[in-house]
């Protein structure tokens, strides 16, 4: 089998109407290309469709990043302030630990 040399080649694909206007419509949403769109959806791990989630747009994943770190922030704070912060340092190793195992089974 040749080596992928790295470079994007034009590619085709077949589609009625009605699933090109959806595609297209759900790539708006998230300000990338067609191609990015299709590649990351084709090569994402597969998941029951009922936990498949449309992809956010980048403004409300940036906020959403954003609020979660304050809160995480302001969460660890309090746990400092009330001399918990061996507590927290569990908490953060226990939460680690389950993302792992998390990947673990994926």
């Amino acid at each position: 089998m040749a080596e992928d040399d790295g470079r994007k080649k034009p590619r085709s694909v077949m589609a009625r109407d009605s699933d090109w206007r959806l595609i297209r419509a759900r790539v708006r949403k998230t300000g990338r290309s067609v191609s990015d769109f299709l590649i990351e959806r084709g090569l994402a791990p597969s998941e029951p469709a009922a936990e498949r989630a449309e992809v956010l747009p980048l403004a409300v994943q940036r906020r959403a990043a954003v609020d979660l770190r304050i809160l995480v922030l302001a969460e660890r704070m309090r746990f400092e302030d009330e001399g918990r912060g061996v507590a927290w340092q569990g908490l953060v190793e226990e939460a680690e630990a389950s993302v792992a195992d998390d990947e673990r089974e994926d």
